[in-house]
Formats: C-alpha cells, structure tokens, sequence
C-alpha cells in the first residue's frame, strides 16, 4: 500500500496488568524500524500502522494502547 522499503523491524511492548477484575490496564510499544525512508515516510507509516494495523485496532479496543516508532541508530 505504501511501498516502504526496510530490512527489518524491531518491537518492544509494555503491558500493565490490574490486579482486581484481571485484564491488561494498557500496552506500551516502540517499532524501531530498519529503513533509509524519509522521517515523513516513517510517521505515515505510524499512521497507518495504528489506522489500518488488525493488531492495534484490536488491541486498541480492549486497553489504552500508546506508542512510538523511530529509526534504527
């Protein structure tokens, strides 16, 4: 859909578990994404990442879910 070339992805979450009436209270995540792209190009794909992504729609649904996506150093 974008063309957005990379070589790889990395992926960090942080989840926060309630305690009482059990479920995740929110997810943390950072992409750290292996690319020569644009900073433009990256946070488009932020973008459509959490508008399009059936994971984060998911998730989104159930929990606070906040991120952040950057390049590779």
């Amino acid at each position: 859909m974008l063309n957005f070339e990379l070589r790889g992805v990395d992926v960090t979450l942080h989840a926060v578990q309630q305690d009482a009436s059990p479920k995740i209270a929110s997810v943390d995540y950072e992409l750290i994404i292996d690319t020569d792209e644009p900073e433009q190009r990256l946070a488009l794909l932020h973008i459509n990442v959490r508008k399009y992504g059936t994971m984060s729609n998911t998730v989104a649904k159930a929990t606070r879910l906040d991120g952040t996506i950057r390049m590779k150093a």
